[in-house]
């Protein structure tokens, strides 16, 4: 199929420009998708635009790298089918690992999340389906974190995994929630959800409020969505004894000052590590939960709108408006939380 794909491609840190590339029909095992939107991951992306991202200076490492394509979340169409495909048909509507481009070729049954497809509704807003795949990190944090039925959860950070994170331990049966974060819009957002109060972190005691809100205890989980490496330190002084700190936010540097000793050890907390790779293909004997499981059920949730997530895309434009969004996510937290891109 000849013709070209339009795509986002970040060629150095702060720059960001649209490109055209061949396009190529779908061969044996692959699907052509009409992408109709994707969603910005403001903490892997954000990090690559700034060139923080630890593994661009890491020699063995072969991703992120400069010229970088983002974008791994997103929704479309299905627009020709490969000889021997027989799980979608042109015109199926689907969310996948996109990256910001018109279009993408996907081989269908191979081992890497690339190749991960699956049928959302047409009812789903395009701006929310877009962020389905997107949710599956804050979902690793409450498979991670075990039962959380009536227990009290704060989450630190409240950008788009945050939030998300938030709605999901809410629809887990946690209580009460406490969303913590400086800024008052974000604040605003995550108390539209029922259970939900919110802190600024602030210059005051951030434990003894915390104690206020949760019958004179400590939170049971804290969830780090900030991705500051030395917000570790503030978590593990906030749960309770024998609780849990789970780390979904990645720390994009080295943590400091942390006293291992009698934060963690003395207090016999739990610090728990939620990356995706949590969720991989098949069952693993640490790792049960599946990427299939979880996506299922998220589709489950968006289709039925118990995750909601409409409210959390606050600029649904053009991919050419590419640059402008990245920089209103870095330096405008108070107006920019998701983005989403159409061509």
């Amino acid at each position: 199929m000849p013709g070209t794909r339009h795509l986002v491609v970040m060629p150095a840190p702060y720059q960001v420009t649209t490109e055209e590339r061949e396009l190529t029909a779908p061969g044996p095992g692959q699907i052509l998708i009409t992408t109709e939107a994707s969603a910005i991951s403001p903490g892997t992306e954000l990090a690559v635009y700034t060139g923080i991202h630890q593994w661009l200076a890491d020699p063995s490492r072969t991703w992120p790298k400069f010229p970088f394509v983002p974008g791994y979340s997103g929704v479309g169409h299905v627009s020709a089918v490969g000889d021997g495909v027989t799980t979608f048909v042109e015109g199926d509507r689907i969310i996948f690992p996109a990256q910001h481009a018109s279009h993408a070729v996907v081989t269908l049954g191979g081992s890497s999340s690339d190749s991960e497809v699956w049928a959302i509704a047409e009812s789903v807003p395009a701006p929310v389906a877009a962020c389905a795949v997107l949710a599956r990190f804050p979902l690793t944090a409450l498979v991670r974190s075990g039962s959380v039925l009536g227990q009290c959860v704060a989450v630190m950070g409240l950008g788009l995994i945050g939030q998300i994170a938030l709605r999901l331990f809410a629809a887990a049966g946690a209580y009460p929630l406490v969303g913590i974060d400086p800024i008052p819009g974000r604040r605003a957002i995550a108390e539209a959800t029922a259970g939900v109060t919110t802190l600024d972190p602030g210059p005051d005691d951030l434990a003894d409020r915390l104690r206020l809100l949760n019958y004179g205890a400590l939170p049971d989980v804290v969830v780090d969505a900030t991705g500051a490496p030395n917000a570790v330190r503030t978590a593990m002084a906030v749960v309770a004894d024998g609780g849990k700190v789970v780390m979904v936010g990645s720390p994009r540097g080295i943590a400091g000052d942390v006293d291992f000793y009698w934060d963690l050890h003395g207090r016999s907390i739990s610090l728990i590590g939620a990356h995706g790779s949590a969720l991989g293909v098949e069952p693993r004997e640490t790792f049960p939960f599946t990427r299939l499981r979880a996506i299922r059920l998220l589709i489950h949730l968006i289709e039925t709108n118990r995750l909601k997530l409409d409210d959390l895309v606050t600029h649904y434009v053009h991919a050419e408006e590419a640059g402008r969004m990245y920089d209103g996510l870095l330096k405008q937290k108070e107006e920019y939380l998701g983005v989403a891109f159409h061509w």
